[in-house]
């Protein structure tokens, strides 16, 4: 089951999910070529849009983009989301300014990461019926369940291939629906790492054969210092407990926005 904070995060936070536009780029097929003159006028409605045209001078193909206006997760780490807000303060707390200060001057500063990943929220009726079980379980690789968002009650997933590159300007506060609570951010980390690092599930197998049993549910703890540590749920209730370590110089305390963007 999803689980959420009370309130939501006052801060742009990995897993927190907002009303926002997202994008795909596809091929021409039904596209439409007027301009547009408003945006869609029903949460979910999508609008096909010309981006250009190929001709035999051109290098690339037809493209058009296909938007939607939805709740959508946001799947970029919070190290990602303040890092060049947290060089700013540095730099400017090196040179003698009280970090007070150095943070509402950074905060001031809109072209620090001006860029989130996301991904739209989809109902459960755009996949086929024979994938509900294992994306609801979480067993399905590239898929994250949410299950009754707040403020709605609905079940929906995010696809992790189907991810959008925004600006965090169109992702506002006033427009956020929830925030993951940290153990549902943690299975979200563990899913966007078995998605894009590994997804042959080599590793897993290979755990399997040495354990003789069967992993049923992995979820990622909170890191600690230099190393990443996870727990894996065998079929016969046992639980392996992996660490990672990565020797690496050491990081200076990360340093969080005292307030929303606009």
């Amino acid at each position: 089951m999803t689980a959420y904070e009370a309130v939501p995060h006052p801060t742009l936070r990995q897993g927190d999910i907002i009303l926002a536009p997202s994008v795909v780029l596809v091929p021409p097929e039904q596209r439409d070529l007027s301009a547009p003159r408003r945006g869609p006028e029903r949460l979910g409605d999508l609008q096909r849009l010309a981006l250009w045209d190929a001709d035999e001078r051109a290098l690339s193909p037809d493209v058009s983009a296909e938007l939607r206006l939805s709740p959508v997760l946001v799947l970029s780490h919070d190290c990602d989301l303040e890092k060049e807000f947290n060089e700013r303060v540095r730099d400017l707390m090196a040179a003698g300014v009280p970090q007070d200060q150095a943070v509402a001057e950074a905060e001031a500063d809109s072209s620090l990461d001006p860029l989130a990943v996301v991904a739209p929220l989809r109902a459960f009726s755009e996949s086929p019926a024979q994938r509900h079980a294992g994306v609801r379980q979480g067993q399905r690789i590239g898929f994250f369940p949410i299950l009754q968002l707040p403020r709605d009650g609905g079940d929906y997933f995010v696809d992790l291939g189907q991810v959008t590159t925004v600006s965090v300007q169109l992702l506002p506060q006033a427009g956020k629906v929830a925030s993951l609570a940290p153990e549902s951010v943690y299975e979200l980390r563990y899913k966007l790492g078995e998605a894009y690092a590994i997804r042959d599930l080599a590793v897993l197998q290979e755990l399997e054969r040495l354990t003789g049993r069967t992993i049923v549910r992995a979820t990622a703890l909170p890191k600690s210092g230099k190393k990443t540590s996870l727990q894996l749920f065998l079929d016969d209730g046992d639980i392996v407990h992996l660490e990672i370590r990565k020797p690496r110089e050491s990081l200076p305390e990360e340093i969080v926005r005292t307030r929303a963007r606009e």
